[in-house]
């Protein structure tokens, strides 16, 4: 009972969101098809990556090119898809018609007898489902840039604070050197009138103390 409940989500799950991950082994030059039936407006999503065989392990390696061949087996196997990949990547098709649809991967290396191992994952969704990602992905980065703008406009209202602050500081400033100079004039001033006013007292008093 346990074991088909299982085998009942397993299949469940499947048909939700129907995806395949495999790794085939190949020699540059040599294809390896596989069909997927496609409905009008399903996106067929796949990530590769390849490996060449060195020194018992496989390893990453740019000169690695995968091309990718899609037909449509039933109109003729009229090709709708030819594109060469690197190394590691992914492609993305947009089935137009229902049907059988054949995906050829063919790895090419400049040494053709070197062994290539190649991931692959193919996922299918459909066109809205991408709309969707694609619309939550604009909302977000919508969303994002208001965050930006609000916090611009705040950093801008502190600089406009910022250099009212300074303006008052600075006219108060000024204000306040201008009161200075004028009471160290005034000062300056009262100082000579006294000094004038006690060098003709003495002045004076010393003619006196003459004449006597």
């Amino acid at each position: 009972m346990k074991s088909a409940v299982v085998a009942f989500f397993a299949v469940f799950l499947a048909l939700i969101c129907p995806s395949s991950a495999l790794h085939i082994y190949l020699k540059p030059e040599e294809t390896k098809c596989y069909y997927e039936t496609l409905k009008a407006k399903n996106v067929l999503i796949g990530d590769l990556d390849a490996f060449v065989e060195r020194n018992g392990m496989y390893v990453e390696d740019s000169g690695i090119k995968v091309k990718v061949t899609i037909d449509e087996t039933f109109d003729n196997n009229e090709r709708v898809l030819n594109q060469k990949n690197s190394n590691s990547g992914d492609f993305t098709f947009v089935a137009l018609e229902s049907g059988e649809h054949k995906i050829c991967l063919t790895p090419s290396y400049h040494d053709a007898s070197a062994k290539i191992r190649v991931f692959v994952d193919f996922e299918i969704e459909h066109t809205h489902i991408l709309d969707s990602k694609r619309n939550d992905d604009v909302n977000s980065l919508k969303s994002r840039v208001q965050q930006l703008t609000h916090r611009l406009d705040t950093i801008k209202g502190l600089q406009g604070t910022i250099r009212e602050n300074e303006k008052k500081f600075r006219d108060q400033s000024e204000s306040t050197n201008s009161k200075i100079m004028f009471w160290s004039v005034l000062q300056v001033a009262a100082l000579a009138c006294t000094c004038a006013f006690q060098l003709k007292y003495l002045k004076n008093f010393f003619v006196k103390q003459k004449v006597v």
